[in-house]
This record gives structure tokens, sequence and C-alpha cells, in this order.
């Protein structure tokens, strides 16, 4: 069963929520948004002026704290920092240095990584997190940034590489060293956005992009990368987990709908997937028959939900609970789930 409890309005398109892993911050999460702005309707005219004039995406990382009281869950935001339209967050699965760290990318092909500390203590008694920006780095000329990954989720390091991929098609590594993010490697990957990049994390030399020419490709990035290691085709509304010894057909395939665009395995239930599908809402996918090739839907959520775009599960074993967005977000607990919807205006 579902529940809502609370919606909250982002004001622009939430299109990427993000739960902070570190203890002492599981409270913690942030949106990124993303709004192009569009012209007056007597603007509007096909001219090349209008075609040539480049466009401009707003955005912003809006900070919430979630508490619980009697049962009821309920966010707080403690801080909005404007910035050019948000593509994707996430938070490096390690400390940096002691400290939690995020990552972005932004719709003026940039990277920008963010350190997270404590702040003093507010009137009511709750903590207030401080963001500071640590660096940033160009992922291309005149394209959005659209994906990122950490390398540090299995192997832990305070030097992480980073994956970023672009609205050219292209896809970076870069390294954060002393503070400053160094490139690695960077190469053509599709014909068309690329729309993810993501490390294996057991062998953090291959990188997995997939894109809008409908391949998901498979690097590495110790070798020439004019060639991937594998590609594999497909457009569909299938949720796929695939074994990586063994790229040639997928563990399990079951059709969900609407698209899939964001998939997030559970930090503490290896079998529970979360799922972000577009015009579908949001699922919680059970894989622990996935050795005969099953996987079953346990819960289905679509409730005045237009466009999912993002999903988190929460770090916290006090809630054990999951973000969603859309323009939204949400919170699950493991028996009973309880969504708490934050919405843009439509």
């Amino acid at each position: 069963m579902m529940e809502t409890h609370q919606v909250v309005d982002t004001g622009y398109y939430a299109d990427s929520v993000e739960w902070c892993p570190h203890t002492g911050y599981h409270d913690v999460l942030l949106c990124g948004t993303y709004q192009l702005e569009e012209s007056p309707k007597e603007q509007k005219q096909n001219t090349e002026e209008t075609r040539t004039k480049p466009q401009t995406r707003h955005g912003d990382v809006q900070v919430y704290k979630v508490s619980q009281d009697n049962g009821s869950y309920s966010l707080t935001k403690t801080a909005v920092h404007e910035m050019p339209g948000v593509l994707d967050i996430k938070w490096s699965p390690d400390l940096v240095n002691g400290s939690p760290v995020f990552g972005l990318v932004n719709s003026v092909g940039v990277a920008e990584l963010y350190l997270v500390t404590n702040s003093e203590e507010t009137d009511v008694g709750s903590t207030e997190v401080k963001v500071t920006k640590l660096t940033e780095v160009s992922v291309g000329e005149e394209v959005l940034g659209l994906s990122l990954d950490w390398s540090n989720r299995v192997s832990k390091s305070n030097t992480p590489m980073l994956t970023t991929s672009s609205s050219d098609g292209c896809v970076q590594v870069h390294q954060l060293t002393s503070g400053e993010l160094t490139p690695v490697s960077s190469w053509k990957a599709h014909d068309y956005e690329a729309w993810i990049t993501a490390f294996n994390y057991w062998d953090t030399n291959v990188v997995y992009t997939g894109g809008d020419d409908c391949r998901l490709k498979g690097w590495d990035i110790r070798q020439k990368t004019s060639s991937p290691i594998f590609s594999s085709k497909s457009y569909d509304e299938h949720l796929l987990v695939w074994d990586s010894r063994q790229m040639k057909h997928p563990l399990a395939d079951t059709q969900i709908g609407g698209g899939v665009w964001r998939v997030k395995w559970h930090p503490g239930h290896a079998q529970l997937l979360l799922t972000a599908t577009m015009y579908n809402g949001y699922h919680v996918v059970d894989t622990e028959h996935i050795s005969d090739g099953k996987m079953d839907v346990l819960h289905h959520y679509d409730r005045d939900v237009s466009l999912g775009y993002g999903a988190d599960w929460c770090h916290s074993n006090a809630y054990n609970n999951l973000f969603e967005s859309e323009r939204a977000l949400g919170i699950i607990d493991q028996e009973t789930i309880h969504t708490s919807n934050v919405k843009s205006l439509k």
C-alpha cells in the first residue's frame, strides 16, 4: 500500500534526487532541478535568429532534511543553490578527506564537486548543513552535461575517478587529486546524446555507457577507446539485469513500461531494485529469483505522476526509505511504502 505524506513544490522540474549515504548525514537529501526558459509566444517565430539563439536552462540544487513524528515523515528545505539546469547529481560513495562530497553535471557542460559539512544548530535544535564548492571542470563546448558516476563504491579511495557524459555523445573520465579534477580519458562513445555513464565498481577500468543511438556499450579505459569491448542494442520499456562476465544475454528481462529512466539497488537489501519509469511512475522490483530469469514487481506508484525521472533509497536504518522525483520525491520503508511526493508547478 502506498500513502502520500507530503507534497512539496520544487519550482522547476525535479529530475534528480539523492540521499546522502554517509553516517551523520542520512537525513540529508539533494534535489536537482532543470527548466528550459521559453520565449513569449509572440517571439516564437521560426526565424534563423530564433533557431540559432542559445537556449537558457535554469535550475538549482535544493537541500532537504527529513524528520519523523508519530510515524509521519516530513521534509524541510534548508537551502537552495541557484545555478544552470542540473541534469544529474551523485554523492561520492566514500568520504573524501573525511567529508561527504557530491558531484553534478549541468546544462552549460560543467561538472562541479561540492563539499558538505555540518553547520551550527538552528533555533529549533536541528543541525544545518553547509554546502561549499570544491572544484569544477568543463565536459565540452556548447553541450549539456547529462550523467556522472564515481569509481569508489567498492574500492575506497581519496582520489576517486569521475566519469561524465554529454549531449554530443562524448564520455569523459577525470580523477580527483588534491582537490582538482584532472583528465584521464575522453572519447566519442555514441552518435547521439550519451544519457548514462557508470563504472564497473569491481573493475573501475571498465566504463558502461548508453545513448540515444539505442546502444549499451562497455569500454576499457586502459585500451584505445575508438571501439567498445561490447555493444548491445535496445530502446524499449524493459528492465534488464546483466552478468558482466557474460554479456551475450541478460540474466532477466521484465517489461515495466513507461521508459526506464533510472535504476537504483537498495543499499541494504541486495535483491531490491527501485526504478523511475517516466510515464509509468515508480516500481520496486524483487530480483531474488533472478537465477531463474524472473523478476517480480512488488510495488508500483503512479499517483499524480507526470514524468518519473529520479529515484533513490534512503541509507538510514531509522527510515529505510526512498526518495523519488519527477517533478517528484518519495519515501518508502521496507514493509509498507509511504510516498512523499515533491512536485513542481505544472
